[in-house]
Formats: C-alpha cells, sequence, structure tokens
C-alpha cells in the first residue's frame, strides 16, 4: 500500500504551519516587550535625574547650595553645577575630572536629556543624563544630573537572557502540542486511506469506519460510505445490465443460426430457402433494434443535452407523432381550453429525443392495447403533462416502478415480437435528463396511463 512521505504530510505541514505562526508571534512580541520594558525603565531614571535637578536649581536659587554637592544614592550618579561660560562651579565629588557630564545647554526653564557611555565615574555604565537651566541672581546656571542605567540594562539583559530560552522551548511545546492532536484527528482519516485502498471492484460492499465524533471527518466517513453504496448499487446495475443484454443478444442470434443450420443442411426447394432467409432477418432486425437501443440508453446514462435544447412546441410534436402511427384509433386530445393556441405547452427540449419518448411510449401501448390509445398534452402550472392512455391490462401496482428499468418485461409480456425490453427505460433517461418525471397510473380506459411532466419555461 502506497503511503505519503512523512515531509509531505498534513500533520507535518501543520505542525510548521503553527510552530511558525507561534515562533513569528513570540518573537514580535518579545522584542515589544523588551523595547517597552527597556523604554520605561530608562523613563523612571530620567524622571529621577530631573528631580535631581530641578532640586539642585531650587537650592542654588535659596543660595543654600553645598559645595561639594551631595545627594542620597550619588553612588549610582552624579550631579554638575555650570557657569554660562561652561565651567563646573558645584559638582559631586565622585566626578573623576573637573570636564563636563555633557554639552547639553538647554533654554531657561527648559530641560534635556542624552545617553551617554563616557561618563568620567568609575565604571564604564550607561548613564542617562539630564540638564537644566535656570537664572539665579541674575548669573545663568547649567544643571546636569546623571544617572546610571546598569540596573534598566541589567533588567533588560535578564528578559532577553529568558526569553531566548523560553521562545524556543514554547516553539517547540506547541509543535509537539499541535503535532499530537493533529495527528489523533487524523488518524480516522488514516484508517479511512486503509481501508479505501483495500477495496477493489468485488469489496464495494465494504464500508470506511466512521468516527463517533460530530466533526468534518465524520461527515467525511459518512460521504465515503454513500459514494461506496452508490458505487456497490450502480455496478450492480451494471452487471445486470450487462448479463440481461447478452442474454437478448444471444436469443435472435441463436435462433437466426439455428435458421440458417437448418437450411444449409437441408436446403430443399428456393422457396424454402427464401423463408430461412426471410426468418433469419426477422431475428437481425430485432438484434438491430436490441443494439441500437443499447446505444441509445449508453449515451444516455449520465448525460446531460442542456447545449442542445431549444423551445420545442409539445402539441404540434404529438401531432406529428401522432399522425405517423399505423395502428388505428390513435388520438390527440386535450382538456385545456386554450392548450392548441401558440405558446401554451412550451418545453425546452431535444426535439429528437422528445420525439423518442412520444414514440417508446405509443410503441408501448401498441402492444398491449386492445383497441384503442389517447395521448393528451395539457399544462398545469409550472409543468406541462404528456399523458398516454391504453385500454389493454394494465400494469399491477407493484410493477409500476420496475417497468422503466432495462429489459423488465411483465409476465404477459414476455415474448420475442414485444419489443427489447428498453423502450420505458429509455423514456425514463430522457425524462429525467430532461429534469422532468415520469409515472404510470390507471387509465380510465382501463388500461396503463404514463404521464410524462417536463418543466415549463
Amino acid at each position: 500500500m502506497m503511503r505519503l512521505p512523512k515531509a509531505g504530510s498534513v500533520r507535518t505541514r501543520t505542525t510548521l504551519v503553527a510552530a511558525g505562526v507561534v515562533g513569528l508571534a513570540l518573537m514580535v512580541s518579545g522584542l515589544g516587550l523588551t523595547g517597552l520594558v527597556r523604554h520605561r525603565l530608562i523613563d523612571a531614571e530620567r524622571v529621577a535625574a530631573r528631580v535631581r535637578a530641578d532640586d539642585v536649581v531650587a537650592l542654588a536659587q535659596t543660595g543654600t547650595l553645598p559645595n561639594p554637592l551631595s545627594y542620597p544614592g550619588e553612588e549610582s550618579g552624579a550631579t554638575q553645577v555650570l557657569d554660562a561660560n561652561g565651567k563646573v562651579i558645584d559638582t559631586t565629588d565622585n566626578l573623576e575630572d573637573d570636564s563636563p557630564l555633557s554639552s547639553l545647554r538647554p533654554p531657561v526653564g527648559e530641560h534635556a536629556s542624552e545617553v551617554r557611555t563616557d561618563v568620567s565615574l568609575e565604571d564604564d555604565d550607561r548613564y542617562l543624563i539630564v540638564a537644566t537651566t535656570a537664572v539665579v541672581s541674575g548669573q545663568r546656571l547649567t544643571v546636569q544630573a546623571a544617572a546610571s542605567l546598569a540596573a534598566a540594562d541589567a533588567t533588560v539583559a535578564t528578559l532577553v537572557g529568558t526569553l531566548s530560552w523560553g521562545i524556543p522551548l514554547l516553539i517547540l511545546l506547541v509543535a509537539a502540542t499541535t503535532r499530537l492532536l493533529v495527528g489523533r484527528a487524523l488518524r480516522p482519516v488514516g484508517a479511512i486511506t486503509r481501508e479505501v485502498a483495500d477495496i477493489s471492484q468485488v469489496d464495494l460492499h465494504r464500508r470506511v469506519p466512521e468516527p463517533t465524533t460530530k466533526d468534518e471527518i465524520a461527515r467525511l466517513a459518512i460521504t465515503m460510505n454513500q459514494m461506496l453504496a452508490r458505487l456497490e448499487s450502480s455496478s450492480a446495475r451494471q452487471q445486470r445490465f450487462v448479463a440481461d443484454a447478452s442474454h437478448e443478444m444471444r436469443s435472435p442470434l441463436a435462433s437466426s443460426r439455428a435458421v440458417l443450420e437448418v437450411a444449409a443442411l437441408h436446403p430443399g426447394s428456393a422457396n424454402d430457402l427464401v423463408a430461412a432467409i426471410n426468418d433469419s432477418l426477422i431475428d437481425h432486425r430485432r438484434l438491430e433494434a436490441l443494439v441500437a437501443d443499447l446505444l441509445l440508453l449508453a449515451r444516455l446514462d449520465g448525460s446531460q443535452t442542456t447545449t442542445r435544447r431549444a423551445p420545442t412546441d409539445v402539441v404540434a410534436l404529438a401531432r406529428e407523432v401522432v399522425e405517423r402511427r399505423i395502428e388505428t384509433d390513435v388520438t390527440l386530445v386535450s382538456h385545456s381550453t386554450n392548450i392548441g393556441d401558440i405558446g401554451d405547452a412550451i418545453v425546452m427540449a431535444d426535439r429528437p429525443q422528445l420525439d423518442r419518448v412520444l414514440t417508446n411510449l405509443l410503441d408501448n401501448a401498441a402492444r398491449h392495447r386492445r383497441s384503442r390509445t389517447e395521448v393528451t398534452v395539457d399544462r398545469h402550472g409550472a409543468t406541462v403533462d404528456i399523458t398516454v392512455d391504453d385500454d389493454g391490462p394494465g400494469i399491477p401496482e407493484i410493477d409500476r416502478k420496475r417497468v422503466f428499468q432495462p429489459f423488465i418485461r411483465l409476465d404477459e409480456a414476455r415474448t420475442a415480437e414485444l419489443g427489447t425490453g428498453l423502450g420505458l427505460a429509455i423514456v425514463a433517461e430522457i425524462v429525467s435528463d430532461l429534469e422532468g418525471r415520469v409515472r404510470v397510473d390507471d387509465s380510465p380506459l382501463g388500461g396503463a396511463r404514463f404521464v410524462v411532466c417536463l418543466p415549463a419555461p
């Protein structure tokens, strides 16, 4: 049994897609989270440095500015006061030299900030520097406060490290879970595939297992079993059709062969030979009619003739068919007052096929009637109805569906001269192809009534 490669399976593709989508989402989320945390931590340090700078400005304005500057937690930062020329006039004692922390000189009353790594402190951490300018006793002073970003950077580094192993772990977890769940979900599909692969022409009675769930796979199994049932029924009908066709063709061939063999062994007079030939021709004509009906039925089986359909006047066609009949007392009647009007009984149909329907129904009536046949064409709402009545023995209700099957002849009709047994089957196929329906009822004349209902435009 052929198996698809694992790399091309739905399970593998679904796992890869799920892992890829989740991995991409986690990486984007991780980048966004890292950026957000870094931004928030730096903002917190910026606020703290700005508060220190404003405090120093307040001390300067009150004349209580200490020298050197000092504030709680100064080991993680530094502060300088610059004059208008940029000279350091006051500073915390943790700076290694007297050079300004930054070149920032914002306008009076405003604040500016930047991140630097070359601050002259004892470590090499990154520092956020906030500067503000004020006028104190007529002198322009700039206060610069530096806050270490070591804690913020350490927090971000820890977060990045956690995400660097957490995201792959989550991706692997999602992939494993997806593969497990998809594998369990597709397990019935594997059972269906194995069962269908083992079913052959002689095993159409077998069915695939149907899951107890109410999901798409259960519906797939149910649909598959319905298809197998249709295939089994179609195969059985085909086998019966082939067997019946072989039997029906064998009879005229055997009869003709027997007549010719007798004539060959005992030629007799010329008249005897002519009689034998005529008998053989009767069988050949019957065989020819059977083959023609078989070919027509094969072409009709499952075919659609929408491309050959055209507006067809059923009354005019029925009149033509009735006028061709060689038997007597075949009449076209109507119970509708306007049925003869143009356009009153128009259907979309293939005219030769509709002609064949009427001809076959009249042939069937001619074989079984006593003396009378009536054809009626009526319009009933959305349908045009063709009715063929005869005064024969009628058809029992139990057999009214069987008569439309190929080679079905009722007991009183099983004689060689009464047709091929395909006429009504051809009628049923053509009517079905025209999206109509055909049925058998009791006729007011005492025999059978065949009613064909075709959709009107």
